[in-house]
């Protein structure tokens, strides 16, 4: 009850919530999560089918629920709908010994230039109260190899979230430090470490109005993270090292 009120409190009538990389994953998870609650969808991704069928999808669970399109690189949304949800999920992270030139640039404008800007455009549009929620992930905190350059933009969306949080005044930011949840592009099975993107959707909204600028929404990737930081660091190297390896 306590944390559907927090949440609903974002709820104004015909409010609209942005979520980006909504077409697959936990992006596609959260706005549906969002829809069941009583949200109207702007939802960013970068393919017209794939948007199709997530429209639909969202008006099964809601039927009330409007859906609007903001197709990746075009700048187009109605300043009139009463926008009082952000969330900046779209991301990518390579994976490569040698990561290319081309992997830095297009990593780092979808991971740090692209939410920093959406932010700064979606701010002025935006109905008191709102809310912004920013994917990070547990490489912001340990950085494992071969994911430098992924490490530090979560580490970038960290503190672009804290720094936020500090600055406004009728809008609540959160970083949500994210471990494994199994999703199109990490297609390890469901364990009780690596939830389902549903699962770990409904683990993200539960936590708004926790009062927190950063927070780890699923308790079980709260409890690795810790039990890792209590190892020796040459132990973390070694182990990180051999699991990241494995991925290459």
């Amino acid at each position: 009850m306590g944390n559907s009120f927090k949440l609903k409190q974002y709820l104004v009538p015909g409010a609209f919530a942005l979520v980006t990389g909504a077409t697959d994953g936990i992006g596609k998870a959260i706005a549906v999560e969002l829809a069941k609650t009583g949200f109207n969808l702007v939802i960013h991704g970068r393919n017209k089918e794939k948007f199709e069928l997530v429209k639909q999808e969202l008006i099964a669970v809601n039927p009330a629920c409007k859906v609007i399109p903001f197709m990746h690189g075009e700048w187009n949304l109605p300043a009139e709908i009463p926008l009082t949800v952000l969330v900046n999920n779209v991301g990518v992270g390579p994976i490569e010994r040698f990561i290319t030139s081309q992997d830095i640039e297009s990593t780092i404008a979808l991971n740090v230039t692209f939410p920093t800007k959406l932010t700064r455009y979606v701010l002025p549009l935006m109905k008191a109260p709102g809310l912004i929620l920013n994917i990070s992930s547990y490489a912001a905190l340990m950085p494992p190899p071969y994911l430098a350059v992924y490490a530090g933009t979560k580490a970038y969306n960290n503190a672009f979230s804290i720094a936020l949080a500090r600055e406004l005044k009728n809008v609540k930011v959160m970083s949500l430090i994210v471990g494994s949840v199994h999703t199109a592009s990490n297609k390890k099975p469901v364990t009780f470490m690596r939830p389902s993107a549903a699962t770990f959707a409904k683990h993200v909204l539960k936590k708004v109005g926790s009062g927190k600028k950063r927070i780890i929404p699923y308790w079980p990737h709260a409890l690795q993270i810790f039990l890792i930081s209590l190892l020796p660091e040459r132990w973390i190297d070694k182990a990180t090292k051999a699991a990241m390896e494995k991925e290459i």
